[in-house]
């Protein structure tokens, strides 16, 4: 008996330890149930958008604890994506992309959500309206400069808004709804004083279109005020302004006048480009401004520019236009500038000497002197056609000459006589070519450089005096010494030569000068 109450006891105290420590085993049970279908669409139950929704599709997002795909009745012309739940995700943006709806009439599409395990769809409506017929006709006329009204008509079939930027012009009805027959706008306009023009806008909530209001003004093309109509010789750009309500436009008969800018609308500017002066006296050209405005017709207006003469009156010469006159002495004009080597021009359309010559004269520039006489009478025993060089520079310490030795001093004065068989009073172009050269043989770094001149008369060649052709027959042993030494190589300071021309000798008679043009040597 005693035995018994021992085991019950051991028996108890085992079951109790077993309880505190956890010990003792129960069946598995999960606490946690199966989770419902879910799915939450954050999507408008209706949108509603233009014709035009190509730019800006509709968005929203779901997200679910279910695979999902979308059903769409829109036959093609409004697409989800994605349409369905990816494997690897239940949740994802869409994006409905919409194409622009051709015809005036709205459609609808119906998107429909649906869900494994949920009944209901999710309903996402989109309505896209029809596209705009927009009509804007008018006005009937323009409006006087003392102001007044015009109208103009709209037809629309949605609701439309007039909106224009100018503060003088205002309208009634400003806006208005759709409908089947036109609704005339009138446009007031203030008084005003130059012609203007305001662009009236009309637009529905996807299309618009323009009109044009113009009230008429003083109409006015003039050429701005300006006393600064005289070029330089040495030509120039200058701006010029317009005055002007209209379109303009500007021109130059002349080639030499290059217009830039030459058109614009109301008050603007213009340049005019003018060359080197090629004459002896100042040259007048035409600029002349016109309407560029089919509607509008004016009178073009015109304004005279001066380029001044590159030449300088010399012995208060008998300008008579391009014309030079002596009476039994001599007349000459001088360039304002000097030149080097170069290409000179000198073009005729009247020669009348009864005595006299064509004279180029040099003399006195800086000790280097160039003479050409052609015609008339008689130099030195000869028919008066006659080119001379004459002058000596120094340069590092020797001495070149302009003649017709090497370059080491000695002769540096000489004359040549030439013929032609071109009366002075058939005279009518003289051009004179000045080159730089090398010369053959044994010459050092500076005695090298020449110089070599032609003379034309009338396009023949007369006269040239170079390394390889010299005047006379019993020149220097050494072709090449008639080259003559480049004076204005680098190391002499010497400007060059002024030109000096006109009439020489006891000239009676007259010359008319059309140009001189220089041209350096490329």
């Amino acid at each position: 008996m005693k035995t018994n109450q021992i085991f019950n006891l051991a028996a108890c105290v085992l079951a109790s330890a077993a309880a505190f420590t956890g010990c003792y085993m129960t069946p598995e049970i999960d606490s946690q149930p199966e989770q419902a279908p879910k799915i939450v669409v954050d999507a408008k139950s209706e949108y509603t958008g233009v014709a035009s929704m190509s730019a800006d599709p509709v968005r929203f997002s779901i997200s679910s604890n279910t695979p999902w795909h979308i059903e769409n009745d829109s036959e093609d012309w409004c697409t989800p994506a994605p349409g369905a739940s990816a494997v690897s995700s239940l949740t994802a943006d869409i994006s409905v992309e919409i194409e622009d709806n051709t015809s005036e009439s709205p459609r609808t599409a119906t998107l429909s959500v649906m869900a494994e395990g949920i009944d209901e769809p999710v309903l996402v409506k989109i309505i896209q309206n029809g596209k705009s017929s927009l009509e804007v006709s008018g006005p009937d006329g323009n409006v006087p400069v003392e102001g007044g009204q015009v109208t103009f008509t709209v037809l629309s079939n949605k609701a439309w808004e007039i909106s224009c930027p100018q503060t003088w012009i205002s309208f009634s009805p400003s806006n208005g709804e759709s409908s089947a027959e036109p609704v005339t706008v009138t446009a007031t306009v203030q008084p005003g004083q130059d012609m203007r023009t305001a662009t009236v806008r009309v637009e529905t909530e996807d299309a618009f279109k323009t009109v044009n209001i113009v009230q008429e003004g003083a109409v006015r093309l003039e050429f701005a005020e300006t006393s600064d109509t005289r070029f330089s010789y040495a030509g120039e750009t200058k701006t010029f302004k317009v005055d002007a309500t209209m379109m303009w436009k500007v021109s130059a008969e002349d080639p030499e006048v290059v217009v830039g800018q030459a058109s614009g609308s109301g008050p603007g500017e213009f340049t005019v480009t003018l060359p080197y002066s090629k004459y002896i006296n100042d040259k007048s050209y035409t600029i002349t401004l016109e309407s560029d405005d089919a509607a509008i017709e004016m009178e073009p207006k015109t304004m005279d520019i001066i380029l001044e003469s590159f030449a300088t009156p010399a012995d208060s010469p008998d300008l008579n236009g391009f014309t030079l006159t002596a009476n039994g002495g001599t007349a000459y004009v001088i360039s304002r500038d000097s030149w080097k080597h170069g290409t000179f021009t000198w073009t005729f359309s009247d020669v009348d000497l009864e005595s006299g010559y064509f004279d180029i004269n040099n003399w006195g520039a800086d000790g280097i002197v160039l003479m050409i006489r052609f015609g008339g009478k008689q130099v030195n025993g000869t028919n008066g056609n006659l080119v001379g060089f004459k002058g000596k520079v120094q340069i590092n310490g020797k001495t070149l000459c302009w003649g017709i030795d090497t370059g080491w001093g000695g002769g540096w004065e000489q004359d040549f006589t030439y013929t032609s068989d071109i009366d002075v009073n058939e005279l009518k172009t003289v051009k004179l070519e000045i080159k730089p050269d090398t010369r053959e043989g044994n010459y050092d770094g500076l005695n090298k450089k020449c110089l070599s001149r032609k003379l034309w008369i009338n396009d023949v060649l007369v006269f040239e005096f170079s390394k390889t052709n010299y005047p006379a027959a019993d020149g220097p042993e050494d072709p090449a010494a008639w080259c003559g030494a480049d004076i204005w190589q680098n190391g002499t300071n010497h400007p060059g030569l002024q030109y000096k021309f006109g009439i020489g000798g006891e000239g009676n008679g007259s010359i008319t000068i059309d140009s001189f043009e220089y041209k350096p040597i490329e």
